[in-house]
């Protein structure tokens, strides 16, 4: 039997037409499904061309029949799947005797094999090669099982995630048949197979191709300044660890194998740079696991110097009181005040910070001129200045004579008398009315012979300068209520019956006043108050009860 395959010009012009669908249907496809199903089943009508002969003739073609197939999708080779493809015809009633020189036939075909698919959201093509093994059972004859091969395609319609319509399926497939009887007909059998049917998937994988994005943050920075790149994948199975690669054309990156980095800019030149990086899955489909993008940013040299405000608060003082100096400074490239520092033309100015202080003590009269000096991360620097002007300290207060007693009491003229007692009553409303300052009573008696103290031998001249000044402040604090503490007693040189009553304000430098200078303390340890040393105030009278007049004699 003849061993040379024949294929006749309408399994060739089959070819040509299955070629020319694929064609077509691939320009309806404009971009590939979101989704891959992991299984596919098929199942339809097959009309069955059988192109060969048995004992008594050629097989009709076979009308009645059906196909099954299965399809599994690998999950790392992208379309590409391993089928099952099962049909069965039957003709086998068509003719009881060969009368019309064809005879009738059963036809049963199971092959396996590989497909390929091009899914989309549309029209699906695909192709297939099979190997496997046939039965035909020809009508009156034995029934033989030979190796079958065969080749095809088709396409399909997509109706839903999970329904397809199979638009049309044709296949070439080579058998042969071995009459038992007869040999004068070639027994290879070039059969061809139309199906058309529904198709159902099971199971998904992703199929959306995987993208990366890339950001720099800030997009643009001065130099020395860090740059933070980040990439981000979409569309890996989020059950796979991805891996990250980063490169840039510029500055250092603190990590080259990590989601985010930083790029140090230090020592980097003005322009535009560009941070890349690549996202793998190890374990996703070859071809369809790598996903790159890029990061611009820009690196500005700085060169404007920090712009710096300052003033002073208060911008008047006196010596010795305090100024707080307060700078804000910015960088017109936008980089970072690192620090503060402060000089002055007088007085001492300390602080690091936006505040600094002014000490004006011992400082002269006159404006002292206070220097900011403000640094940017990069080195640059600029300044301000703000004047404080220092006035000179206010004159001390002085001791000056608020009032002055007469002593003309021949007979004791160490008395305060009542003319004395009134201005002692001014100085006493003066001391209440001020009760910080104090006062001193100056005692005089020069030139005056002094009346004799004590009896016999111990007499002794009275000290009587120093007694008019303690009988002084005897009447303030026994008839005025003035604290002792606040009355300084001194008796003086070069007048005469007299007590000056000097005024001592808060702060005054007693020892120092020069209308005290030439006055000495007196010791009240020794001079004692006299017992008559002011008129003491007249006590009233005690009432008496008047007798009842006597009664009218009567007329």
């Amino acid at each position: 039997m003849p061993c040379n395959v024949v294929v006749p010009k309408r399994v060739i012009a089959a070819f040509v037409v299955v070629a020319f669908v694929l064609c077509l249907s691939g320009t309806f496809a404009f971009g590939q499904a979101t989704v891959q199903p992991k299984n596919e089943i098929f199942a339809g009508y097959s009309w069955l061309h059988p192109n060969g002969y048995v004992e008594w003739g050629k097989v009709q073609d076979i009308v009645a029949g059906g196909e099954v197939s299965f399809t599994h999708y690998l999950p790392n080779v992208r379309n590409l799947g391993i089928i099952i493809d099962g049909s069965y015809h039957d003709n086998s009633g068509g003719h009881s005797i060969p009368v019309t020189g064809q005879v009738g036939s059963q036809v049963g075909i199971l092959m396996g094999g590989l497909q390929y698919k091009f899914h989309n959201n549309q029209f699906a093509p695909f192709g297939h090669i099979l190997v496997g093994a046939d039965h035909i059972v020809p009508q009156l004859s034995k029934s033989e099982w030979k190796p079958a091969f065969g080749v095809g395609g088709g396409v399909d319609l997509g109706l839903s995630k999970a329904f397809a319509i199979r638009l049309g399926q044709i296949d070439y497939i080579y058998t042969n048949y071995t009459p038992r009887y007869f040999s004068g007909h070639k027994d290879q059998w070039n059969m061809i197979r139309l199906s058309a049917g529904i198709e159902y998937n099971l199971g998904y994988y992703p199929t959306a191709p995987v993208t990366a994005a890339c950001t720099a943050t800030p997009a643009s920075v001065m130099a020395g300044e860090p740059v933070k790149v980040s990439a981000t994948g979409a569309n890996f199975n989020p059950k796979h660890t991805l891996t990250y690669g980063w490169t840039t054309n510029g500055g250092k990156l603190s990590s080259v194998n990590t989601q985010t980095a930083t790029v140090d800019t230090t020592g980097m030149a003005a322009g535009s740079y560009t941070a890349n990086a690549t996202i793998t899955d190890p374990k996703g489909q070859k071809n369809y696991n790598v996903a790159n993008c890029g990061a611009n940013f820009n690196v500005n040299v700085p060169h404007n110097p920090p712009q710096v405000a300052c003033q002073a608060s208060p911008s008047t003082v006196q010596a010795g009181t305090p100024s707080t100096i307060t700078a804000s400074a910015t960088s017109p490239d936008g980089a970072q005040i690192s620090s503060y520092s402060y000089t002055s033309t007088g007085g001492r100015v300390s602080g690091t910070g936006t505040t600094a202080t002014l000490d004006t003590t011992g400082a002269s009269a006159g404006p002292i001129t206070v220097t900011v000096t403000a640094t940017d991360a990069r080195g640059l620097t600029g300044n301000c200045t703000t004047t404080v002007n220092v006035e000179a300290p206010p004159a001390p207060p002085q001791v000056t004579q608020i009032g002055a007693c007469q002593f003309p009491d021949a007979k004791r003229p160490w008395r305060v008398d009542n003319t004395c007692k009134a201005i002692l009553d001014d100085v006493a409303s003066r001391l209440k009315a001020d009760p910080n300052a104090k006062v001193a009573t100056v005692g005089y008696a020069d030139g005056e012979k002094a009346p004799m103290e004590g009896k016999g031998k111990k007499a002794q001249p009275m000290d009587l300068a120093a007694q008019r000044a303690v009988n002084a402040k005897a009447y303030l604090v026994q008839q005025q209520g003035i604290d002792p503490s606040r009355i300084d007693v001194r008796k003086g040189t070069g007048k005469s019956q007299t007590v000056d009553y000097d005024w001592i304000p808060q702060g005054a430098d007693a020892a120092a006043a020069p209308i005290l200078q030439g006055t000495t303390q007196v010791d009240e340890a020794v001079v004692k108050p006299s017992t008559n040393a002011y008129p003491k105030p007249h006590t009233a009278a005690p009432k008496h009860h008047a007798k009842k007049p006597a009664a009218a004699p009567a007329q």
